[in-house]
This record gives C-alpha cells, structure tokens and sequence, in this order.
C-alpha cells in the first residue's frame, strides 16, 4: 500500500469513532490473513468504495490464499458495475464486524475465478485496520437475564432499575414510572450494579441523556443513557465477562 493509499483508507474512517487509528493498524501478514479468514467465515458483507468515492456496491471475502497472497472476493450481480470496479485505481473495503470496523484498501483488482465461478481478487493488504474499541461495545440485555441498577434516591433509598444494554462506559437502564426525579448531568454515586450469578459492584454513573422506548407509546417508559465515572478493575472485568458469555451465545446461536 502506498502513502496515498494508506492515508486515504484512513481518510475514509470515521474519525468521530476512530482515535489514534495507529494503534488499530495491523501490519503483519498472519494477523491480518487471520482476521481476512474471520471475515470470510462470517460471510460479513463488505462495502467497496471506488471510483473516487463515486460508487460503491457490496461483497464478500470468498477465501484467503497466503499461499499465493490473494484475497478473493464475490463477484458482482451487475457487470456494468464490476466493469467499474476492475477499471478502479484505488478501493476501499470497509465492514462492521461484531462491534469492530474493518478496513483495508487495494490498488486494481483482477477478475478471477475461484470453483469455476467468476471472482474478484487483490493481494492481500499490507496493513488492515481493526478497531476494536470494546468500551464503546454495547451488547443488549437477553430476556434470559434480570440486570439491575440499584440507584440510591434522598441519600438513603434504593431503587432498582431494569439494565437495557451494557458496556464498559455505560449502561442504559429502563424506567416506566418513578416518583423520584432523574434528570441529565445527574451523579449517583455507589449505585449497585446486579449482574448475573450473582455478582454485583458499586459504580459512580452520570445520567447523560434519556428518550422514550417506543415514540408513540409514552407509557412503554424511558430509556436513560448512563456514563460510568472511575469504575473499578474489578467490576469492568466483571461487566467484560459478561459481554463475552453474551456474544459466545449470540455467536452458537448463529452457527
């Protein structure tokens, strides 16, 4: 990849989600095969970017060949397309991949065939960025679970609220109907989080935003969006924990 190449692959990003992109560029070839195979094996949709930026269609990583240092992808519906994409100087291939952005651009591809079908090829890339930001990875509550956020009111009252979707920044919490006020930029500190297997820890969490579940159902309750403040090793890597039993099942439950 070249300097323009890299530095347009990282032009392309969302700069808003993606700090100090360096530490998320991988450079070796094993890594990023490995994470190429990942995506294949996920049959994760892939959007080319080409043409300057002019168009851009869908596909996938079809098979990984260290071997002959190919990546090979689908092939497009629409010839008029593909036609595009192979006269392509530069491309970009950007997914989402259980809560991670991948990226990775290449200069011309090929047409190739793979099984007798018609396919797409480049070299693999020299660098790939994968940006795993897992504070920012939220997974949602299954109904299985009973999650609770116990918040103290009038400085010796504790209620409990439903959790609606974790991570290690925050939580979202539920309220349908309380007498007690919570506002945004409201603090409560050593509010009790109840996972399951019962465990639990104190956290310091700042209301920072809420909006109604269902817009045309008020009575359905609210959403609060919640920050936490100097949260403990122990309890993030309880909360870390739980997010990867969440994703392991989700992940059985696909195959």
């Amino acid at each position: 990849m070249t300097d323009k190449q890299e530095q347009s692959t990282i032009n392309d990003t969302d700069q808003s989600k993606v700090d100090n992109y360096e530490k998320y560029l991988l450079n070796s070839k094993a890594a990023i095969v490995q994470k190429l195979r990942q995506l294949a094996k996920s049959k994760n949709n892939l959007t080319a970017h080409f043409g300057g930026g002019k168009y851009s269609m869908l596909t996938q990583i079809v098979d990984v060949l260290p071997d002959k240092d190919l990546v090979v992808l689908d092939y497009g519906s629409n010839e008029a397309t593909n036609k595009k994409l192979l006269q392509s100087e530069h491309t970009v291939f950007k997914t989402q991949h259980e809560g991670v952005t991948a990226q990775f651009s290449t200069g011309f591809l090929q047409k190739a065939k793979l099984h007798g079908k018609p396919a797409f090829a480049c070299p693999i890339p020299e660098s790939l960025l994968w940006v795993q930001r897992r504070e920012f990875y939220r997974v949602r509550i299954p109904l299985r679970d009973n999650i609770f956020c116990e918040l103290i009111h009038n400085e010796d009252i504790l209620v409990p609220y439903s959790v609606l979707d974790i991570s290690i920044a925050g939580l979202a919490i539920r309220i349908e109907d309380s007498k007690y006020t919570i506002e945004a930029g409201m603090l409560f500190n050593g509010a009790r989080l109840i996972l399951p297997n019962e465990e639990s820890g104190l956290v310091n969490i700042e209301i920072m935003n809420y909006l109604p579940l269902k817009q045309n159902n008020p009575e359905a309750g609210l959403r609060f969006g919640c920050q936490f403040h100097n949260i403990s090793t122990d309890i993030s890597a309880k909360i870390q924990r739980y997010i990867y039993d969440i994703e392991l099942m989700n992940r059985q439950t696909k195959d």
